[in-house]
């Protein structure tokens, strides 16, 4: 199942995911030494467009795809991104084009095997795929008790669904393939979030998601939840909390 086909969760999503992704493409600025803006970036999984955008800091021609055709009718900047429904497996490009292919926050929803396959045909020798990820770890500035909330309350009551978390991400694995993985980092992302906009990003995770397509609760019901739940962290509707997210990228170099 995909997750973000439907068309509410794809609103939700357009509202309620934080953009931290410029932070992240400096990172991948720095690693990989890019000097000159490369030619052209595709960005894989793009959702809504918000890791797709970002890609203008470091290359001239951008590209994003998704397998939700409601992602992209709310993709952001439409005339200057060359936006293409497809799955990640089979893209609609001609082989050795680009210089980058990132994903954000996808790859665990891929058969990743032929994703590969995919991603050594479109890039050109010895450029890039770069992986990351920012993940929801549960740290609220000044809140002690709100991971104890996340995994013994939230997280039992909206599991996550099944994804691939489990790849071999070795040289051992990807050197067949005709990758190399040249390095990965881990950092933190600081977002702030008032009651509603936190309760507004949890409905936009899978955890919620696969919850009301699977008809065991309503979005109103899951917000009504929230807005009671989440009292416990937040004194009035306008005070903002600072919550770390985990940030990890791998940079995988494709070998000729």
């Amino acid at each position: 199942m995909n997750y973000f086909n439907p068309k509410t969760a794809a609103e939700r999503y357009a509202k309620g995911r934080p953009d931290f992704h410029g932070n992240t493409i400096k990172h991948i600025k720095d690693f990989i030494k890019i000097d000159h803006k490369l030619d052209k970036a595709l960005d894989i999984a793009c959702g809504t467009g918000l890791s797709t955008k970002a890609l203008f800091e470091i290359a001239k021609d951008v590209y994003g795809t998704d397998a939700s055709p409601e992602m992209l009718n709310h993709a952001l900047e439409k005339d200057n991104i060359h936006y293409a429904l497809a799955s990640a497996e089979q893209q609609p490009f001609e082989g050795n084009t680009f210089d980058l292919i990132t994903v954000s926050s996808g790859v665990h929803w891929f058969d990743i095997d032929q994703f590969l396959i995919e991603a050594n045909r479109l890039l050109k020798s010895k450029s890039w795929l770069v992986l990351y990820e920012n993940h929801f770890i549960a740290e609220m500035h000044g809140s002690a008790n709100f991971p104890h909330w996340f995994l013994q309350v939230y997280l039992q009551k909206f599991p996550s669904p099944p994804r691939n978390n489990a790849y071999a991400w070795t040289n051992e694995n990807l050197q067949p393939k005709n990758f190399n993985v040249v390095g990965e980092e881990k950092f933190k992302n600081a977002v702030a979030f008032n009651k509603k906009q936190l309760a507004l990003y949890f409905t936009t995770q899978s955890n919620i998601i696969a919850a009301v397509e699977q008809n065991q609760t309503t979005y109103e019901e899951v917000e009504h939840w929230l807005d009671q739940e989440l009292t416990l962290f937040f004194d009035h509707a306008d005070t903002t909390k600072t919550i770390n997210f985990g940030n990890w990228i791998k940079y995988i170099q494709r070998v000729n």
